[in-house]
C-alpha cells in the first residue's frame, strides 16, 4: 500500500481566488504549476481535466471534489490541495456544493501509480473524521497533512456502526416480540367492529414484529449512515414488500402520492421565487428600514424566518436570513452565533404557522383531511404566540450582542445585491406567490363548490403553478425541474411513509394506540388532567415527539405517529383532532433542540462552518435550544389543553 505522505504536501496547497467555474479553478491551479516548473503546458492541462469533468462529475459528495487527469507535460505525481473561497456547484452525487478539490494530475508513465494514488485519496477522504477535519482546517497546508496521514483504524472501530446497527437490529426484534404479544386487544366492542382483533393472532403478530423491527432499523440506520438513508429505506420496504407483509397496490397506495406531488410541486415554486430575488429583495427593504440597530435587525430577520418558514419552507427562510445575518456580520465585526440560533429557532417555530411551511404539515394534512383554514384556526395562533416568546428569550439570552450598540451597515452597498432583479420578474413572482397563497388557502371551499374529493384542489394548484413557472421560464423552466426539486429526499419520504401504513396495516399502530388509551385511562384516576385521556394522549404526543424529534429527524417520528392517532379517531375517542396538532406542534418546536433536530439547522450549520471555518459544538447549541423547546413546548400544551372541549 502506498504513503499518501510521499504525494500529498503542504507545499501544493493553496487558497483559491474567487472563480466563478471549474474552468477558472483549473486555470489557477495550472498556472501555479507552471510558476514551479511542474507543469510546461498549462492551457492542455486545464483542457484535459474539463474534459474529464465532461466525461463525469467528479464531485464526490459531502462538500468534496477529486478531478484527475494524466499529462504529458506532467514533470511527475502531482496532487494539489485547493480551499475554496466560496461554495461550488460540481455536480456532485449529493447536489451539494464542493468547498474542498483535491486535484490528481499524473505523467502517463506512471498511470499505475497514478490509479493508486486516486484511491488512497478517495479511501481518506471516505472517513467522515478526515473529511470534517480537512474542511475544517484553518489552513490548506493543513488540510493536506490531515488528508495525508489518516489514522488508521482497527477492525471494531473501524466497523463500529455497523457492529451497532446489527446490534440494535437483534435486540429491537426481542423487544419487539414481548411487548406486541403483550398487548391483546379486546376481542369485542369497537375493536371487534372494525376488525382489529385479528391483530392478536400469530400471523399478524410476525407481521407486526418484522415491520417494528425494519421500521426502527429504518431509523437508526438513517441517524449512523446519513448519507444511504434512502437506500436503507428502500431496501427494508423491499424486504417488508418480499416478506408478504403487505402487498404492493396497498403499499402504493399507502405512499400518500398526493402529498409527494404537493411537496414536488412547491419546491419548484420556492425554488423559482428565490432564484428570481423576491425573498432576498423583501427582506433587504426591510433591514434597510431599521438602519443599524441590532435588536431591531435581529427582530426584522427573526419575522422573515417565521414567515418564510410558515409560507415558503424551513430551508429556504434560512438560506435568505442567516445569509443577510452573515454579510452584516462580516461589515460590522457582530458575532454571527446569536444570529444563527435565533434565526434557526424562528424558522422551525414559524414552520408550524401553516400547511405549507414544513413537510411534516402536509403529511398530517392529507392524513388528517385538514385544509389551510383548519391551520389558521388551530396551528397560526399557537405558532405566532410561540415565535413572539422565542423572539423575547432570544433578546434576553443574547442581550449584551444586541442592546446599547449600533451597527454601521452601508445601505447602498447592501442594496446593491438586489441589483440584479428584473423589476418585471419581481412583481410577477410577488403576484403568483400572493395568488397561489390565497388559492391553497380556499383549496377547501373550492373542493366543496366543485364536489371534489378534499385535497384536490390542494394539489392542483400548486401542479397548475408549476405549469405556469416552466412554461414562462422556457429552458429556466427546466433546470428548475432538474435542479430545483431534492428528489432524493422525495425518495426518502415516499419509501418512509409506505413503512409507515405498514405500522397501521399490521396493527402496531392500533395496539400503540390502545396501550396509549389505557395508560391515560388509568393516569386520569391517580392524576387530573385537562381533557382526561384525549388531554394526557396529546400532552405525551406533544412532549415525546417534540423531545425524540430533536435527536431523531421529525418525519420519521410523526410518520410513525400519524397512524395511532387514525385509529384513536377510529376507536372513538373523545376530541381526538387535537391530537394532529400535538404532533404538528412536536414535531416542528422540538426541532430547536439539537444542531440535528431539523434540516434548516443543518443548512444553517453548514453555511456558518464555510463562513467561518468554526464550528458549532452540541453543548453550545444543546443549553439554548432546551430552554427554546421547553417554553415552546409549555406554550402549545396550555393552548391544547384550553381547546379540547372544542376539537371535533
Amino acid at each position: 500500500m502506498i504513503r499518501l505522505e510521499s504525494f500529498v504536501r503542504p507545499d501544493l496547497a493553496f487558497d483559491s481566488p474567487k472563480v466563478e467555474n471549474q474552468r477558472a479553478l483549473f486555470e489557477f491551479v495550472s498556472r501555479r504549476l507552471v510558476e514551479r516548473g511542474l507543469v510546461h503546458d498549462y492551457r492542455t492541462l486545464v483542457d484535459e481535466l474539463s474534459e474529464r469533468e465532461r466525461q463525469g462529475s467528479t464531485g464526490v459528495g459531502q462538500g468534496i471534489a477529486l478531478p484527475h487527469a494524466t499529462h504529458e507535460s506532467a514533470q511527475r505525481m502531482l496532487v494539489v490541495v485547493v480551499r475554496l473561497t466560496e461554495p461550488m456547484d460540481w455536480d456532485s452525487v449529493d447536489s451539494k456544493p464542493v468547498r474542498l478539490v483535491v486535484l490528481i494530475i499524473a505523467p502517463p508513465r506512471e498511470r499505475h501509480l497514478y490509479l493508486q494514488v486516486l484511491a488512497e485519496v478517495a479511501r481518506s477522504l471516505n472517513q467522515p473524521e478526515v473529511r470534517d477535519r480537512a474542511l475544517k482546517a484553518r489552513s490548506p497546508e493543513r488540510a493536506a497533512s490531515i488528508i495525508a496521514a489518516p489514522p488508521r483504524q482497527g477492525f471494531l472501530k473501524r466497523n463500529r456502526r455497523i457492529l451497532f446497527f446489527v446490534t440494535s437490529v437483534a435486540v429491537i426484534y426481542l423487544l419487539a416480540h414481548f411487548a406486541l404479544t403483550s398487548v391483546v386487544l379486546p376481542e369485542e366492542g369497537i375493536f371487534h367492529e372494525l376488525g382489529y382483533a385479528k391483530f392478536n393472532h400469530p400471523p399478524w403478530l410476525l407481521r407486526q414484529e418484522l415491520t417494528v423491527t425494519l421500521f426502527l432499523a429504518m431509523v437508526i440506520g438513517t441517524l449512523l449512515f446519513w448519507r444511504f438513508r434512502l437506500a436503507i429505506a428502500a431496501a427494508s420496504l423491499g424486504i417488508l414488500l418480499v416478506a408478504g407483509v403487505m402487498d404492493l397496490e396497498t403499499t402504493v397506495k399507502f405512499m400518500s402520492i398526493p402529498t409527494i406531488l404537493f411537496i414536488m410541486s412547491m419546491m419548484v415554486i420556492v425554488r423559482w421565487l428565490e432564484s428570481i430575488g423576491v425573498f432576498r429583495y423583501l427582506v433587504v427593504k426591510a433591514v434597510e428600514k431599521v438602519r443599524g440597530v441590532p435588536w431591531l435587525l435581529l427582530l426584522v430577520l427573526m419575522g422573515f424566518s417565521v414567515l418564510l418558514g410558515g409560507f415558503a419552507d424551513e430551508v429556504s427562510a434560512i438560506l435568505i436570513t442567516f445569509g443577510l445575518a452573515l454579510e452584516v456580520s462580516r461589515r460590522t465585526k457582530a458575532p454571527l452565533v446569536p444570529f444563527l440560533l435565533c434565526l434557526v429557532f424562528s424558522t422551525n417555530v414559524g414552520s408550524a404557522i401553516t400547511l405549507i411551511g414544513n413537510p411534516i404539515g402536509v403529511y398530517i394534512a392529507f392524513a388528517g383531511k385538514l385544509s389551510f383554514e383548519h391551520f389558521l384556526r388551530w396551528a397560526t395562533p399557537v405558532s405566532v404566540t410561540a415565535a413572539v416568546a422565542v423572539a423575547g428569550l432570544c433578546l434576553l439570552l443574547y442581550r449584551r450582542h444586541f442592546f446599547g450598540k449600533r451597527y454601521d451597515i452601508d445601505v447602498q452597498e447592501l442594496n446593491r445585491t438586489t441589483e440584479t432583479v428584473n423589476p418585471a420578474r419581481l412583481r410577477t413572482g410577488l403576484i403568483t406567490f400572493l395568488v397561489t397563497v390565497v388559492l391553497i388557502a380556499l383549496h377547501r371551499r373550492m373542493e366543496v363548490w366543485l364536489g371534489l374529493n378534499e385535497g384536490t384542489v390542494l394539489v392542483a394548484v400548486a401542479l397548475t403553478v408549476v405549469g405556469f413557472v416552466v412554461f414562462s421560464e422556457q429552458e429556466r423552466g427546466r433546470r428548475l425541474i432538474e435542479r430545483g426539486i431534492d428528489w432524493w429526499t422525495l425518495l426518502f419520504f415516499m419509501f418512509l411513509f409506505g413503512k409507515s401504513a405498514c405500522l397501521e396495516y399490521t396493527g402496531v399502530t392500533t395496539k400503540l394506540g390502545y396501550f396509549a388509551l389505557q395508560f391515560a385511562q388509568s393516569l386520569s384516576g391517580t392524576v387530573s388532567v385537562p381533557g382526561g385521556p384525549t388531554g394526557t394522549i396529546a400532552v405525551l404526543m406533544l412532549w415525546v415527539g417534540g423531545f425524540s424529534s430533536g435527536f431523531v429527524d421529525n418525519l420519521p417520528i410523526v410518520a410513525a405517529l400519524v397512524p395511532v392517532v387514525k385509529d384513536l379517531v377510529r376507536v372513538g375517542l373523545p376530541h381526538a383532532s387535537i391530537l394532529w396538532w400535538a404532533l404538528l406542534f412536536g414535531g416542528c418546536f422540538g426541532g430547536n433542540l439539537t444542531v440535528i433536530g431539523s434540516t434548516a439547522n443543518l443548512v444553517a450549520v453548514g453555511a456558518f462552518e464555510r463562513a467561518t471555518g468554526g464550528g458549532i459544538r452540541f453543548a453550545q447549541w444543546f443549553k439554548v435550544g432546551i430552554i427554546v423547546t421547553v417554553v415552546s413546548l409549555v406554550i402549545a400544551t396550555l393552548a391544547l389543553l384550553v381547546q379540547i372541549p372544542m376539537a371535533p
